[in-house]
């Protein structure tokens, strides 16, 4: 009986990243493709699945292509200072850019370094990833730090810690990734 446990856990923790990868797969096509499903419905009188995705995956690779040329550039800024400009909605906007052009922008790193600090209390440790390497805003040097919540690294906290009391861990930013959100179960370090 030991040997067949063992032999069927050995057949799921193979099995069961494959399935929550194909799902994950599936539910992200799914979800892309009901964005324009309603309209392609609408006009077709059909539902076609995968038009949708492929439809929407067209139009961010051509609004990708028209925001990277000279014209393309003139007019999204004209917009882009149109939209600043709305009350309310401007504000959101703006804050959302600059939040995605932190994380999607080639020329910087959103995460520089995995730290490790004594948060939220001393004598316990958490594991995050420095944002910035001096907090403006307070005279002494310090490290703004993104502490992800585990499994979402999503969602967090944002702490300003003096230097002195930063560990920097000598691990890649993808690496910290995979520790928390297997809640330091998967350990690719050793």
């Amino acid at each position: 009986m030991k040997k067949l446990l063992s032999m069927f856990l050995a057949g799921l923790a193979i099995l069961l990243p494959i399935a929550i990868s194909l799902y994950l797969i599936y539910w992200l096509f799914n979800f892309i493709d009901g964005i324009l499903s309603p309209i392609i419905r609408y006009y077709l009188g059909i539902e076609i699945p995968g038009l949708g995705f492929l439809i929407t995956i067209t139009l961010i690779i051509l609004i990708g292509f028209m925001v990277t040329n000279i014209i393309g550039k003139k007019f999204f800024s004209f917009s882009e200072a149109i939209l600043f400009k709305v009350p309310l909605l401007g504000k959101i906007y703006s804050t959302i850019k600059r939040i995605t052009s932190a994380f999607f922008s080639s020329g910087k790193n959103s995460f520089r370094q995995v730290a490790m600090v004594e948060f939220p209390r001393i004598g316990v440790y958490s594991i995050g990833f420095i944002t910035n390497d001096n907090f403006p805003f307070i005279d002494e040097d310090s490290y703004s730090i993104f502490i992800p919540t585990t499994p979402n690294p999503t969602s967090g906290y944002f702490i300003v810690v003096p230097r002195e009391q930063v560990k920097i861990l000598d691990i890649s930013i993808d690496q910290g990734i995979e520790l928390l959100m297997s809640a330091g179960m998967v350990n690719s370090i050793e």
